[in-house]
């Protein structure tokens, strides 16, 4: 497990990184202002939208999958059957299991994105009812980029955010490609805002 050390919450403390990050398109924020329910206004820019990578579905249904696989072996060396099936249409169905486990994973990680916009950071999800989650920047205390054992191999991260907010105080990107080049963006757009909040005379 790899962690960021912890930073006061300043200007500095989100400094920015020395690569160049290209505007984004008007093209982009219009996606994002039509979406259902609105999830950008006429003043919001998007700065970044990114999707979990997709072995974020592998992670999640990795239990299902090796009890399903644990399971089918099982029935095939002791020759233990369901009802009506043979040893073989036995273990068909426990690999089917999480075959299906996956497929769940699949469809919830489609409509999944996280936003960074000058103002908040977003999570979108659900399949049938889109639910929209987001948090202003100048609430964000401090992130942190997280890797996972697997995570780590496949040069994904994990981006928490801790927030001033009581009952909410914790929001994550889950499985992130390139993880530092989007937590250097994350920091540059809270130091922005923060700027913007409290201008140098």
């Amino acid at each position: 497990m790899i962690l960021t050390l912890p930073q006061p919450r300043s200007a500095t403390s989100f400094s920015a990184a020395t690569t160049g990050a290209s505007a984004p398109s008007t093209t982009t924020t219009g996606r994002w202002a039509t979406y259902p329910g609105g999830v950008v206004d006429g003043g919001e820019i998007v700065l970044l939208a990114v999707k979990p990578s997709l072995w974020r579905p592998v992670f999640d249904s990795s239990a299902w999958i090796l009890f399903s696989v644990f399971a089918a072996a099982t029935a095939l060396i002791m020759r233990l059957t369901l009802p009506g099936l043979s040893p073989i249409l036995t273990a068909e169905v426990l690999l089917l299991i999480g075959a299906a486990r996956l497929g769940a994973a699949l469809v919830f990680w489609i409509p999944t994105w996280h936003l960074l916009t000058n103002r908040r950071i977003l999570n979108l999800r659900g399949v049938r009812t889109p639910h929209v989650s987001s948090c202003p920047l100048l609430e964000v205390r401090n992130t942190y980029i997280h890797r996972s054992f697997p995570e780590h191999h496949l040069s994904l991260g994990t981006i928490l955010f801790v927030t001033d907010r009581a009952g909410d105080p914790h929001l994550f990107w889950r499985s992130i490609a390139d993880p530092d080049a989007v937590h250097d963006r994350i920091r540059r757009a809270i130091e922005n805002a923060i700027d913007q909040q409290h201008p140098v005379a």
